[in-house]
């Protein structure tokens, strides 16, 4: 497939991507993936202290699951508004003692200052950006010298064989019955190496757990 019917083709279900967001059924067939997913990224990246930005962060399990193990103050980042008041309701449930802020706004043009995040991830939503590169060189802005930014999707590392099984089999099918499609490994990689990034490296499955791009300042 070539880039730009690639980009036409996520521009086409972005709209239906953001009605999805907050899915209860979506996030929550993946949940336990959740926990074991972000403490790949604590392990992996060294987190503890910071700002960590959760972008595109629909119901906001990422951001649930760093606060539980890390001092890290929050920041969820959402197009959607309904996507972001689920996150509030989710996060206050959970008790933990992070700072916390939520932040309505589109990744192409984020409200943020240059270098304001020590850490950043993105986990699905890249799929659903209109302009993927862009978007890139935003979350690339913010960043802070010395932090680490993950862009991409799948289910990390971590998860047992049987249930990285399962719940590949599920998104199969659900992407299937919503008639979408996802970069193979190298139409990704034509993605992001157009986006005029100055550091960074495409995980393999391996490395990773699905396709993933590592960002460093």
């Amino acid at each position: 497939m070539k880039l730009s019917t690639l980009l036409t083709s996520m521009a086409a279900v972005r709209r239906k991507a953001i009605n999805m967001l907050i899915s209860n059924e979506n996030y929550d067939q993946l949940k336990p993936m959740y926990p074991l997913l972000v403490q790949q990224f604590v392990d992996d990246y060294n987190l503890m202290h910071g700002v960590a930005l959760d972008i595109g962060s629909g119901p906001g399990w990422l951001g649930m699951e760093l606060a539980k193990i890390t001092h890290m103050k929050i920041v969820f980042l959402d197009i959607s508004q309904d996507a972001l008041d689920t996150s509030k309701e989710n996060f206050e449930k959970l008790n933990v003692d992070n700072d916390v802020e939520y932040i309505k706004a589109d990744v192409h043009e984020l409200p943020l200052e240059d270098d304001c995040a020590d850490f950043i991830m993105s986990r699905g939503s890249i799929w659903f950006w209109a302009q993927p590169q862009k978007g890139l060189k935003e979350i690339e802005r913010v960043l802070k010298p010395g932090g680490v930014a993950i862009v991409g999707g799948g289910l990390g590392r971590y998860l047992p064989d049987s249930m990285r099984a399962r719940l590949q089999g599920s998104i199969k099918q659900r992407l299937k019955e919503r008639m979408e499609t996802r970069p193979n490994p190298a139409e990704f990689k034509a993605m992001v190496e157009t986006a005029g990034l100055n550091n960074y490296r495409i995980l393999t499955e391996r490395e990773g757990g699905g396709r993933w791009v590592e960002i460093r300042k």
